[in-house]
């Protein structure tokens, strides 16, 4: 987790570089959390996913493997007043809950450093219950964009992907894991988002 570790401190400040795609996405957020739900947050970064939900859901657990990601995001959130969000080290990989814990389960800009997003995506929905959704924004890479300053100031850090996907292939992986139905729409920015959605099935 070194490189999370040591970019805790400028991520949000590197994600305001890309203010309109990440606007986009928050506001995406809030509207697909229903009111009431219960939510969990994976590799949730500096929590603004989370802080999003919080607007709507009855609680939300945010979890990173990075504690210093999970550390920024505690201080937001106890300066913003906001007590409806837990915190706790998780691997997106392997999630302690049982099934059918969560209203919603949403992974942020993550996907695309996973060696096997599928392996993630699947054991998110497994903690869903049938008719729940999964919310995935992932960064566009593959897309023929003016990313590649940004990606060279994250890559003087350590940053590395594992995919670069273009939205045709995030759409085709997500619906590669047969978790339920999958909607993504772009959205625009120095750095592009492909906003999935999936409605699980089981």
């Amino acid at each position: 987790m070194g490189f999370w570790d040591r970019w805790a401190k400028f991520y949000d400040a590197a994600e305001s570089l890309n203010n309109v795609a990440y606007t986009a996405m928050l506001n995406g957020v809030r509207t697909v959390v229903p009111e009431g739900a219960k939510v969990l947050d994976c590799a949730a970064g500096t929590g603004e996913l989370s802080i999003a939900a919080s607007e709507k859901a009855e609680s939300v657990l945010c979890t990173d493997m990075s504690l210093s990601m999970l550390e920024v995001a505690e201080k937001k959130c106890s300066k913003r007043g906001i007590k409806n969000i837990s915190f706790e080290e998780r691997n997106i990989l392997e999630l302690p809950d049982p099934d059918d814990t969560y209203d919603i389960a949403m992974a942020g800009n993550v996907l695309h450093l996973i060696d096997d997003p599928q392996t993630a995506v699947k054991e998110l929905a497994r903690v869903v219950r049938n008719g729940g959704k999964l919310i995935l924004p992932t960064f566009m890479m593959g897309e023929n964009n003016k990313m590649s300053v940004l990606l060279k100031i994250y890559r003087l850090f350590g940053f590395r992907s594992s995919s670069q996907y273009t939205i045709d292939e995030y759409r085709e992986m997500l619906e590669s894991c047969e978790v339920g139905r999958v909607k993504v729409t772009a959205l625009k920015g120095i750095m592009p988002v492909a906003f999935g959605v999936v409605k699980v099935s089981k």
